[in-house]
């Protein structure tokens, strides 16, 4: 059985599958604070607001994840503290402060609008359809109407799966940091949630 559920409905095991889903998701962007999964996991684990972060359930086994964002607030809260344990202390703060002022920013979207922060399935699961499910999931179920997302310039991959399913770029920033991460330009994109998919 397949169904979308908050990690605040889920038990201990399945929130901790759907950080590793969320981690293995966007590894290459957090490998540069921590190589090690594992402390990764303990970064992420306790900032996610778990109303507004959810998983892709496969016969009760996480496979995917997806974290939305509104006008008032971001799925990520991090903590300070955990980072410098984690990390270490001037490594730890300054990965805190980097990571908080990219993630925890309020989204420029009005009361209508909601944003798609993270989406992501674990690597098995690629390419069957599970994303196509959540950005589903978020048309169809929270009543918005508009979606927005953003994406690199370099994911040529994710910008055609989008653009399959109606969403449209319409703004291209230019990132210092993100260029020289080898990750492009961020690309906002966004679909009326009235496009059929």
């Amino acid at each position: 059985m397949n169904e979308i559920r908050k990690l605040s409905e889920l038990d201990e095991n399945q929130v901790n599958q759907s950080i590793d889903v969320f981690i293995e998701g966007f590894y290459n962007v957090f490998s540069s604070i921590s190589k090690e999964k594992k402390k990764l996991h303990r970064l992420f684990k306790n900032s996610f607001d778990y109303d507004i972060s959810y998983a892709y359930l496969q016969d009760g086994e996480a496979v995917g994840f997806l974290g939305i964002a509104d006008y008032q607030k971001r799925p990520l809260k991090l903590n300070r503290e955990i980072f410098i344990e984690t990390i270490g202390g001037i490594g730890g703060e300054i990965s805190y402060k980097m990571m908080s002022a990219v993630m925890e920013k309020p989204h420029a979207v009005g009361p209508a609008e909601i944003y798609i922060d993270y989406l992501a399935t674990s690597p098995e699961h690629r390419s069957k359809g599970i994303g196509k499910q959540l950005i589903e999931f978020v048309r169809d179920t929270l009543g918005y109407k508009q979606i927005l997302l953003e994406v690199f310039t370099k994911n040529t991959r994710a910008i055609a799966f989008y653009e399959r399913f109606g969403f449209k770029q319409i703004k291209i920033q230019s990132n210092i940091i993100t260029m020289l991460q080898g990750f492009g330009k961020p690309i906002t994109m966004r679909m009326d949630s009235d496009y059929f998919i």
